[in-house]
């Protein structure tokens, strides 16, 4: 299983933070700009309502006002209806002054009408449409004036015919069922196609139904008046009736005036987020974003208007007022970007300075405890005091560890740590070569020495060691002036005999190379019992303390040849079995038997007086190359 690197997670995990920080800074820069821009809008739309309301209800104030002065002149008979030259001045004095007004007239029983009318290229028209028998069409007469300050100029007289009949026209039939003032929404007038709106009010003079006064407003009017609103660019405004049509707006499309949404082209964006929004939401009064294709987002808000359950509805690109936002939050992202990476890059520097590089020196060096390469263990300090803690502390734990080498076979200690040994009680069965070796007359030396004799001890004991390690045996114990070693455990040798008898070749020529501790004891210089078998190898001893040894009758036989060769005046015995493990050229002299205490029958046992064979170095059956010093002086010992 892959397993990352210390460095690779600080990386990571700074990376992490450094960008989640960014893009949190980023969001929040994002949504409170958005939430200002919708906050705009909002107010916006407030105002342009605000103003829309104002507006339409000067309008319809006024319009109210124009049609109760021209129906309570006529109600209180101050100028009659058909009074031409009075009525015509009433009409063109009222238009003159109220420029909002379209129209302003008057139909009579009969189906004549009279009005005035303000052109769209700023004339006025006096319109007159007289009576006519059924079927036939009306006379019309039109006189044009043209405004100049102070009073007016007449400029023509246009005579013609009309197909205009006042009595079949809504704001006519309406204002005449009705006592109360009427409003209307038309689309044709005397002059022809013409959408108005009109208020109409009943006229009685002396108790007698004279007619019905009208008041018009164009809805051009109406669009000239959201046109002058200060709207956002690429904005719109839409003033709906309450069916839905529309009945101005503040940029025909096209310079067509549509009277549905339906009506507008698909390229008019701002319109068919507006119809989408209008269509989705089923109430007058709302607020709602539509996601637009070209646009994208489109704020669309919703509110009433104080007359006839008309309502204005505006429609805003949300880019008339993000672009530079968004803009400036792209670079805003960019610069970020740029700062996390530098801090990123700054941090990661940092980490691998005072983490990565320490620990791995650390884990270098736990590694080299693993393989007890000990010497190679230094006190790297750094600056962090936790890791220059564990620096000195693992030194220590090195120097103990040395210490500790030196108790305990190495041959065990590293399988025990790389987990090839379980640190418990058990063993199994395993056929090793076991070696006893000691002192001869340690005891009388003893005597006669006291801790003088330590010096020969220690020189003998390491004799021994030297030897055994030189053949990749490992050393069991010490007993008294006795070691124990066993060769094929824990690592495999497949000439572990002839090495066991190697090693017994070099203690002896060692021991005689050594001078004498006393006078006359250069014949003996030490005993060795060799032993090849099945024994029980592993962890013997309880669960607080435990010993890597061999046991059973292999190592008890071993153990007894050593007094066989005290016996027989001899300094190396082996047994049969060793004998047999030696292979066909066997350079050593048989004994003969030897009755051993504890065996039942005589054991044959054998002796070597010199051994051809040399050491070949190499691996001491746990990967190990023993070549040193040791090794050399074991095969000079062995070619004697």
């Amino acid at each position: 299983m892959y397993r990352p690197k210390l460095a690779q997670v600080i990386i990571v995990i700074l990376m992490l933070a450094v960008l989640s920080t960014a893009a949190l800074i980023h969001l929040i820069w994002q949504r409170a700009a958005g939430e200002n821009i919708e906050e705009i809008v909002a107010s916006l739309d407030a105002q342009t309502a605000g103003s829309v309301r104002n507006d339409l209800s000067r309008t319809l104030a006024l319009v109210t006002s124009t049609a109760e002065v021209v129906r309570s002149i006529f109600f209180q008979g101050a100028i009659g209806a058909d009074d031409e030259v009075k009525r015509e001045f009433l009409f063109l004095s009222l238009l003159r002054e109220q420029p909002a007004i379209a129209w302003i007239g008057f139909g009579f029983p009969d189906g004549r009408f009279f009005g005035s009318h303000a052109t769209a290229d700023g004339r006025i028209e006096m319109v007159e449409i007289g009576a006519a028998k059924a079927g036939e069409l009306r006379p019309l007469r039109r006189d044009l004036y043209r405004p100049i300050p102070g009073d007016i100029f007449f400029e023509e007289r246009i005579k013609a015919e009309s197909a205009y009949v006042a009595l079949g026209a809504p704001w006519y039939r309406l204002g005449k069922e009705t006592g109360e003032p009427v409003w209307t929404v038309t689309n044709v007038l005397p002059n022809g196609f013409e959408p108005a709106i009109v208020l109409s009010k009943r006229v009685v003079t002396f108790g007698k139904f004279t007619g019905v006064v009208m008041v018009a407003v164009s809805l051009r009017r109406l669009s000239e008046a959201l046109q002058a609103l200060e709207l956002p660019a690429l904005g719109k405004a839409f003033v709906l009736d309450e069916r839905g049509r529309v009945l101005a707006t503040s940029q025909p499309s096209d310079g067509v005036m549509a009277a549905h949404f339906s009506d507008f082209p698909p390229s008019d964006a701002v319109a068919t987020a507006a119809a989408e929004a209008v269509a989705t939401n089923k109430v007058d009064a709302f607020r709602a974003v539509v996601l637009n294709a070209s646009l994208g987002p489109v704020f669309v808000s919703s509110s009433r208007l104080p007359f006839e359950n008309w309502r204005l509805v505006t429609a805003t690109p949300r880019s008339t007022f993000a672009s530079g936002i968004d803009k400036n939050i792209r670079r805003i992202a960019i610069v970020v970007l740029a700062m996390a990476a530098l801090a990123a890059a700054t941090a990661v520097g940092f980490a691998n300075f005072l983490f990565a590089r320490p620990l791995a020196r650390l884990a270098e060096q736990l590694r080299a405890v693993e393989r007890f390469s000990l010497e190679s263990i230094r006190h790297h300090p750094t600056f962090l005091a936790e890791l220059n803690d564990l620096s000195q502390a693992l030194k220590r734990m090195a120097v103990g560890l040395s210490a500790f080498a030196r108790y305990m076979p190495l041959d065990v200690v590293r399988p025990l740590v790389e987990g090839g040994i379980e640190p418990k009680p058990g063993g199994s069965l395993c056929e090793v070569t076991v070696m006893f070796a000691d002192l001869p007359g340690f005891t009388e030396l003893t005597e006669r020495l006291g801790p003088g004799v330590e010096p020969h001890l220690t020189r003998f004991l390491t004799i021994a060691v030297t030897a055994i390690h030189a053949e990749g045996g490992t050393v069991d114990k010490f007993i008294g002036d006795a070691v124990m070693a066993i060769w094929n455990a824990p690592g495999k040798q497949a000439d572990h005999a002839a090495r066991a008898c190697r090693a017994a070749v070099a203690i002896r020529t060692a021991m005689h190379d050594e001078p004498p501790i006393a006078a006359g004891e250069n014949a003996i210089r030490v005993r060795i019992g060799i032993n090849s078998g099945t024994a029980l190898i592993g962890n013997i001893g309880s669960a607080e303390r435990l010993s890597y040894t061999a046991i059973g009758d292999t190592v008890n036989l071993a153990s007894r040849l050593v007094n066989v060769a005290k016996e027989r005046g001899v300094e190396i015995v082996l047994s049969d079995a060793t004998m047999r493990e030696l292979g066909a050229e066997p350079m050593t002299r048989p004994l003969g038997l030897a009755a051993v205490r504890g065996k039942a029958r005589p054991v044959g046992v054998h002796t070597i007086d010199q051994l051809n064979a040399r050491s070949a170095g190499g691996s001491d059956g746990n990967g190990d190359y023993d070549g040193g010093d040791a090794r050399l002086h074991a095969a000079q010992a062995l070619r004697r």
